[in-house]
C-alpha cells in the first residue's frame, strides 16, 4: 500500500486547454476545468469519444491525473497521453491506454444480492472522480481522451482537473486519523416532540498528522502547501491503491482548514497535523 498521496501544484490551470468542436456546448468551456467552483463544468454532447489537449506552460514534472466530479458511467475509459514537446509533436513519454474512468468496487465491498456484477465503490456516492498515478516524467504537452459509448444521457460533465506532481511522504501518516462528514443542516424540535431538519449538501472533513517527516520530504511539502493556502484546492487521497470504499471514502478535492504548524520534534525529522475539508 502506497502512502498518503497529495496533488498540491496543479499545473493544469497554467496550461493551455482545447477540445473538439464537436459536441461542444459554449456556455461550458473547457476552461472551466482550470478554476474551482462546481457550479461551472466542462460539458460535452460528443460522449462516444472525445478530448482534451494543450501545453503547458514550460516543461513540467508530472505524475498524477484526477478528473474530479465527473458524470462518466462505469464503463467510462480515459486516457492520458503526455508529450515532450509542444503541440503533441515531441516523443510520447507516457502514455496509460485506455483505463476504466471509475475505480470498481472490490469483491469485499460487493453485495452479489442487490448489487450488479459491474459496479463501481463510488455508486452510492453524490461525487464520481477519475485517477491515474505513475512514475513521474517530464512533459510539454498533453491529451486526455475520454470514451463512454454505453452513456444514455448524452452527454457528461467533468467539473475540475488536477494534474501535476504528487507528493507523497516517505513515512504514512500516524495512527488517530479523524474522519467525518460536516453539513449545514440545522434541527429543530416541534411542540409535539418530532426532529425535524432540511435537506443540506454535506461533505468530508478528515485530520491526520505526519509525524515523521524527513528532511527531504521537508522542503517539497512546505512549497506546495505554500502554494496551496486557505484558498488553493487541491486532490488528496490517503488510501491510493487500496481499492473499494476504503479508498473511495478518503480521497477527495480539498483545501486546508487551516494552516499547519510544522514542529521541529527530532534531529532532521518533522512533524504537521493537517486538517482538510472537502470542496
Amino acid at each position: 500500500m502506497s502512502n498518503v498521496r497529495m496533488l498540491i501544484i496543479n499545473e493544469f490551470d497554467s496550461a493551455t486547454v482545447q477540445t473538439q468542436l464537436t459536441g461542444a456546448v459554449p456556455s461550458l468551456p473547457p476552461s472551466n476545468l482550470q478554476s474551482y467552483n462546481n457550479s461551472r463544468v466542462w460539458r460535452t454532447t460528443y460522449v462516444d469519444s472525445t478530448w482534451v489537449h494543450g501545453n503547458f506552460a514550460d516543461l513540467r514534472l508530472i505524475s498524477a491525473l484526477v478528473l474530479w466530479r465527473h458524470t462518466l458511467t462505469n464503463a467510462a475509459t480515459i486516457r492520458l497521453r503526455l508529450y515532450s514537446d509542444i503541440n503533441r509533436l515531441g516523443p510520447l513519454v507516457y502514455d496509460s491506454g485506455d483505463v476504466p474512468a471509475v475505480p470498481q468496487i472490490t469483491f469485499g465491498d460487493w453485495d452479489w444480492r442487490v448489487q450488479p456484477v459491474v459496479a463501481s465503490a463510488v455508486d452510492d456516492w453524490n461525487v464520481r472522480y477519475s485517477q491515474l498515478w505513475f512514475d513521474a516524467v517530464f512533459a510539454r504537452s498533453y491529451s486526455i481522451t475520454i470514451n463512454d459509448p454505453l452513456n444514455t444521457a448524452g452527454q457528461f460533465d467533468v467539473t475540475r482537473v488536477y494534474m501535476g506532481r504528487y507528493f507523497e511522504p516517505e513515512v504514512n501518516f500516524s495512527y488517530g486519523r479523524q474522519w467525518q462528514l460536516g453539513s449545514n443542516a440545522q434541527q429543530f424540535r416541534t411542540d409535539d416532540g418530532s426532529l425535524f431538519s432540511q435537506a443540506s449538501p454535506y461533505w468530508r472533513t478528515e485530520q491526520f498528522s505526519l509525524d515523521y517527516i524527513a528532511e527531504g520530504d521537508r522542503a517539497g511539502l512546505i512549497a506546495a502547501l505554500r502554494k496551496a493556502g486557505l484558498s488553493q484546492d487541491f486532490f488528496i487521497n490517503l488510501f491510493p491503491g487500496v481499492g473499494g470504499q476504503k479508498e473511495v471514502e478518503n480521497a477527495f478535492a480539498c483545501k486546508l482548514k487551516a494552516l499547519p504548524v510544522l514542529t521541529n520534534s527530532n534531529f532532521n525529522n518533522y512533524k504537521m497535523p493537517i486538517s482538510i475539508e472537502e470542496c
